[in-house]
């Protein structure tokens, strides 16, 4: 099994990116039904952020039918799915947690052994 690890990096980075932007803007509930012109129609603040995460959804949806036409449809949630989306949702609760947020000590620990507990030794029991 194969992995574009650059493109998952790329994209989450992307995610991150334009999330951080929101915050920086000052996005607050008030701001739903603030709209704008975009291509000659009307978009709300509200209509952004569901096709933030909409957009996300169908594009799951769009690679599982794609893995499917292929011949890829998956047996099992792959380990480093299940890796991914946990840290995905362990993050998310991080979000507006402030600057000093919860459990950072724990979070800075996870990254501690991912990178020199897991890369380091995993690889080694693997191979062995």
């Amino acid at each position: 099994m194969e992995t574009n690890w650059n493109l998952i990096r790329e994209v989450i980075k992307t995610a991150i990116d334009s999330c951080e932007k929101l915050e920086q803007a000052g996005y607050a509930e008030q701001h739903r039904g603030i709209t704008i012109e975009v291509g000659g129609q009307r978009a709300s603040g509200q209509d952004f952020l569901v096709s933030a995460w909409t957009l996300a959804e169908n594009a799951r949806y769009e690679i599982i039918r794609e893995r499917h036409d292929h011949g890829l449809d998956l047996p099992y949630v792959p380990e480093t799915s299940r890796i991914l989306v946990a840290v995905a949702a362990a993050c998310a609760e991080l979000v507006g947690a402030g600057k000093s947020p919860p459990a950072e000590t724990f979070m800075r620990g996870m990254i501690d052994w991912y990178r020199n507990h897991f890369d380091a030794h995993v690889g080694k029991a693997i191979s062995s």
